[in-house]
């Protein structure tokens, strides 16, 4: 089994960090913003499953060189050259709610590339005004000290934390949400916190445009949330309406995270099932 874990690749616009493990077909993960390489939304278990995992940090992300990617694109150019370098010829691309850009654009660059797309409360339109001023206040120069603040206090009050967090992610509430969540979901939200970093990469997604959706080749699957709050639905229709080849999975999850709650064996097992159809 291959394991190659936090590894800088010097490519022509810069440091990517990628890891890469597990046999079988290859799907290449972007995660979504906040995340770095230690925030895991269950995705490693598909090295159980029979696949390799490669997973390449965004621009601005753990230690990959925003000038790898000032634009979606030109990232996606980076990221045949990680291909390359590995010698893969084609991967299946999971993209991660903020990393939907991400997955677009390499899959409208590149199709070649891409044997199939799977959009998980991904990202697929500009982002609000209003959001944008917000994600700036909180994730730009400052947002080394608003992890620390939140991981301190996470330590001390981790439910006050996470039904805080929450509310950006369920229109439902957030009380009745949190009470309902397993003892497993709660630590999978507390991990995901505790390893949360914004870095450079998330005040990039904010202002990253969308490519055309309508040239995407490869077969697509979308899995989102009606009462996801912080991608909306409407998200998912502008896919579903706009991409030859798409699928879209309404996934019964009370919020934006969809890999947890009573819904989540049923993503895991749609995924698999689109991954090998």
């Amino acid at each position: 089994m291959k394991h190659v874990a936090a590894t800088l690749l010097d490519t022509a616009k810069g440091i990517v960090e990628y890891s890469y493990e597990g046999n079988g077909p290859t799907i290449l993960l972007f995660k979504g913003g906040h995340c770095t390489r230690d925030t895991d939304l269950s995705h490693s278990s598909l090295i159980y499953e029979g696949y390799s995992l490669l997973t390449i940090s965004r621009p601005g992300y753990d230690k990959t060189d925003r000038s790898t990617g000032p634009s979606t694109e030109v990232f996606a150019d980076t990221v045949i050259e990680v291909l390359n370098h590995l010698g893969i010829n084609k991967v299946s691309v999971i993209a991660v709610s903020a990393a939907g850009p991400t997955g677009i654009a390499l899959a409208v660059h590149h199709p070649e590339r891409v044997e199939k797309l799977i959009m998980e409360s991904a990202v697929t339109a500009p982002w609000e005004a209003g959001s944008k001023r917000q994600a700036k206040m909180l994730f730009g120069p400052s947002e080394r000290v608003f992890w620390r603040s939140v991981k301190t206090l996470l330590r001390v009050m981790p439910d006050m934390v996470i039904k805080q967090m929450l509310g950006a992610l369920t229109t439902e509430n957030v009380e009745n949400f949190y009470d309902q969540l397993s003892p497993n979901d709660r630590r999978f939200i507390f991990d995901m916190l505790a390893t949360a970093q914004s870095g450079k990469g998330f005040s990039l997604d904010i202002n990253q445009g969308i490519p055309d959706m309508s040239k995407i080749q490869a077969p697509v699957l979308g899995m989102y949330s009606h009462k996801d709050k912080s991608v909306p639905y409407s998200q998912a229709l502008l896919l579903q309406s706009t991409v030859p080849s798409c699928e879209i999975y309404d996934v019964k999850s009370d919020s934006h995270l969809i890999w947890i709650g009573r819904s989540a064996q049923n993503v895991w097992n749609k995924r698999l099932e689109f991954l090998k159809q």
